[in-house]
């Protein structure tokens, strides 16, 4: 399963080739040089945390929590990682589902995250409240999550730049099915595959590698893959189950995680002649086995001592089902 690696020239050094061409141009123009690939490149990506800072407490098993999370990524780490989520970090807009969003994303910025996108849960946020949250973390992304006016209400994509230099541009986008009482006051999303287009052209060239995450379901992924052959990898979504297994689909290699925050995704990408290859994708289930982070820990509790003195829920709704995400709640 191949991809084609794309080049990126600026005008700089194309105005560079024609001076040598045609016996120089006075003084010299900076020469911009495409980057090689690294070796490798190491993607780790959560989604549909859904509120749960702490493992979950369902009957297939006690798994998850951000404790074990930073733990297993900090254990396999390596010099090119991009550490992402597809979205859905957030419960819901109640004010205890916000504190919860609050801690969980204090662990993200501990754990180091690169870009997270933002999901149907966060999109049933008022576009106030989204603001406030593009001010205190910029990793967040999204391409097609627009105020009311049109405009876009966070950065639509950010670039991590490897240690060789090659560059990996990060956009988001979520479904635009979501009922009208499912949407933040304020807020319009736009069609993913629209946003995509517009896009497109500031992606390649900001980016050597473009990445998609995409709240979106599968076949919704698989369909922007099949639009956009510029794309290298989606990663995603709002699935039942998440996949071992990505699919190669046009250019893109696609990728989904799910279910509570239960499991890391780790997805190793070598590039071999300049053609991307998933040499190994891991679905690690965050069981007991895996250590917890002790700060991590500490965060967690200070988060249910925060709970108790707002007289806030200490429990989850949605052990066993999904909880409403109605703002009218």
């Amino acid at each position: 399963m191949f991809h084609f690696l794309r080049f990126h020239f600026s005008i700089a050094a194309i105005v560079a080739v024609a001076c040598v061409a045609f016996g120089g141009c006075g003084s010299k123009a900076p020469v911009e040089v495409a980057v090689e690939p690294p070796g490798s490149l190491t993607v780790f990506y959560t989604c549909d945390t859904r509120g749960h800072i702490s493992p979950c407490n369902c009957t297939a098993g006690v798994a998850g929590g951000i404790a074990r999370r930073k733990t297993y990524i900090d254990e396999n780490r390596t010099d090119n990682a991009l550490i992402v989520d597809a979205g859905n970090v957030a419960a819901g807009p109640r004010e205890w589902e916000l504190l919860e969003l609050e801690y969980i994303l204090k662990g993200y910025d501990a754990i180091g995250y690169d870009a997270v996108n933002v999901g149907a849960r966060e999109a049933s946020f008022p576009v106030e409240t989204l603001r406030e949250l593009k001010t205190k973390h910029p990793y967040f992304v999204s391409a097609n999550v627009e105020d009311d006016t049109g405009e876009l209400v966070f950065e639509p994509f950010r670039v991590k730049t490897l240690s060789n230099g090659y560059r990996v541009a990060i956009t988001g986008v979520v479904q635009n099915t979501l009922l009208p009482d499912e949407i933040g006051a304020g807020m319009h999303i736009a069609p993913p595959a629209d946003a995509i287009e517009k896009m497109l052209p500031e992606l390649k060239a900001a980016g050597d590698f473009i990445v998609v995450l995409a709240f979106t379901d599968e076949a919704t992924m698989k369909s922007l893959a099949e639009r956009f052959f510029e794309i290298d990898a989606i990663v995603g979504g709002d699935v039942e189950q998440p996949s071992a297994n990505p699919v190669q689909v046009n250019q893109s290699i696609v990728a989904y995680n799910t279910d509570k925050g239960k499991a890391v995704g780790r997805m190793n990408v070598q590039f071999i002649d300049g053609h991307a290859v998933v040499a190994e994708n891991e679905i690690a289930m965050l069981l007991e086995d895996v250590a917890d982070d002790p700060a991590m820990v500490d965060l967690a509790k200070e988060l249910v001592l925060e709970q108790v003195r707002n007289n806030y829920p200490t429990e989850k709704d949605d052990e066993e089902g999904l909880s409403r995400i109605s703002a009218s709640e």
